[in-house]
């Protein structure tokens, strides 16, 4: 593919944008619904059986939690489908479910149901759909009993200092018991997932759209919106036309160089850094990237200022490792930052005996923002160097991950509570994505330290732990280069009264609304 920065500039340059907005979208005061040009949709709606970005996008429109993170108030935990809850000793917790709660089919929210999200014919059973992700943030629990039509009991293998964390996050949304049940097949579930958010799945086109509609008789209140429309539109291009044009209400995946364009057309750009690190990661398990002084020489040959400021215009931020402030008192705060050194780089590549071996870089072309543009200019970097780093433009991420995988491929790390464990133990531990899906790496040391994490509640003896994490992933043995804090802009008509969260949440309930 023959696409570099000049010619992409030259392609937004070109793109024709209308002086004032005529919408193609009628505006009444009724309560209408919104079209969002997305990059890229899920192929379903199970978060048992995705984590990836445009997933989480969607997600919370759709299901709801017992904890609930409220957003708009420093990330609180606050009460969700649960009234309270309480710990009763160091392996249990009595949870009061709300009532009142309706699912999108119009029954009931029981105990029973919430028992049978977290029970064996959903998580951690060997051989379901379910299991890698469920394992991912519960691989402690135990069992979970509905005691009364109130109380749900869980009951972990062990003291776990995070499980309000786990109940308020990822793979806890609740569902319908008889609903999951009645349709018998998960694939089709995750079609048509009945959850108690404020909207409800009415239909999926693969690659074209996924429309929700307004669960009106949600607990939390009215959805502001009749429905929502998450319109496939990959190029960044034509989502900035479509925005302009009135076509649409809200555009994903804002790159710095359109921000002006799009202000100066009277419509805004809302968003910033998120709780997320764009990183490249590493096939470590054959060929030249199986020797830790070639993955060493690739992270210390990354100019991250540069690429942070010609690319993303300064928008963005070079993390401190594989980190977040958002840790509180788990960030490192005197953590280095990632070294630009490229003579290290080539005595390391001296030291391997490299001879020009070919290293296979896979990417897509804009699932990511600036994605491509990323890649060729950290091939560039590599190549300086004498990296023989060959960049491979995939169609979909089954191609990025296809195996053998002894790679340069594309990914984030997401923060999803403020732990290693709610972090790069989800993605990179033994039942992350890296691990079971891409193949990619392991670390005995970060799987010992991860099984300290799980009951440890000392929070000096925490951080200190924290602190050799990132010495692994940023020295010893590393599966990835951390290149960026993640922007997530979005470009939106003014009068669409939408607030971005730290998160790849869009989040178009009631709750995000202006109180």
């Amino acid at each position: 593919m023959n696409i570099t920065r000049r010619n992409y500039l030259k392609v937004m340059s070109a793109v024709p944008l209308l002086g004032t907005i005529t919408p193609s979208i009628a505006h009444a005061e009724a309560r209408t619904g919104l079209i969002i040009a997305v990059q890229d949709n899920p192929p379903q709606l199970d978060p048992l059986r995705l984590t990836t970005l445009v997933t989480v996008r969607i997600a919370a429109n759709l299901y709801d939690t017992l904890i609930r993170v409220d957003h708009r108030n420093g990330e609180r935990l606050v009460p969700g489908l649960a009234e309270s809850w309480r710990q009763v000793d160091p392996h249990t917790w009595d949870v009061v479910v709300r009532k009142g709660v309706y699912f999108h089919d119009g029954s009931v929210m029981t105990t029973e149901d919430v028992a049978y999200t977290f029970g064996p014919e959903r998580m951690l059973t060997e051989g379901l759909p379910g299991q890698s992700i469920s394992r991912q943030f519960f691989s402690g629990l135990e069992k979970v009993v509905a005691l009364d039509g109130s109380t749900v009991r869980f009951s972990t293998k062990q003291p776990d200092p995070l499980f309000e964390f786990r109940l308020s996050n990822w793979g806890s949304q609740i569902i319908s018991k008889a609903a999951f049940k009645k349709v018998g097949n998960w694939d089709q579930w995750a079609l048509s997932p009945v959850g108690t958010g404020p909207y409800r799945v009415a239909e999926i086109k693969a690659g074209d759209q996924i429309k929700l509609v307004a669960n009106d008789q949600y607990w939390g209140g009215q959805p502001p919106h009749s429905s929502l429309v998450f319109k496939v539109m990959p190029e960044a291009a034509s989502r900035v036309n479509a925005l302009a044009a009135g076509d649409v209400h809200l555009i994903t995946e804002v790159t710095p160089d359109q921000v002006a364009t799009i202000k100066g057309r009277n419509l805004d750009v809302v968003g910033g850094a998120i709780n997320n690190i764009r990183c490249v990661n590493y096939g470590k398990f054959g060929g030249p990237l199986e020797n830790v002084r070639i993955r060493q020489a690739l992270n210390l040959s990354i100019d991250r200022e540069l690429i942070a400021d010609q690319l993303f215009g300064g928008t963005v931020e070079v993390p401190r490792g594989f980190q977040w402030k958002a840790y509180g008192d788990m960030f490192i705060e005197n953590f280095p930052m990632p070294a630009y050194d490229p003579d290290a780089a080539k005595k390391l590549l001296s030291e391997a005996d490299y001879s020009g071996a070919p290293i296979e870089y896979r990417t897509l072309a804009n699932y990511y923002t600036a994605q491509l543009d990323l890649a060729q200019a950290l091939q560039q970097m590599w190549q300086a160097v004498g990296l023989n780093v060959q960049l491979k433009v995939c169609e979909n991420w089954e191609q990025v991950f296809a195996q053998p995988n002894y790679a340069i491929f594309d990914g984030t790390a997401v923060m999803i509570y403020p732990d290693v464990m709610g972090s790069l133990w989800t993605n990179y531990g033994p039942d992350g994505f890296i691990r079971n899906d891409a193949k990619a790496w392991s670390n005995a040391e970060f799987d010992r330290i991860g099984e300290q994490l799980q009951t440890l509640t000392d929070r000096n003896e925490r951080r200190k732990l924290h602190e050799r994490v990132l010495e692994i992933f940023s020295e010893i043995d590393p599966p990835a280069a951390a290149l960026m804090y993640t922007s997530m802009l979005y470009g939106k008509r003014p009068d669409v009264d939408f607030t971005p969260y730290r998160t790849p949440v869009m989040d178009f309930g009631p709750f995000n609304l202006p109180s």
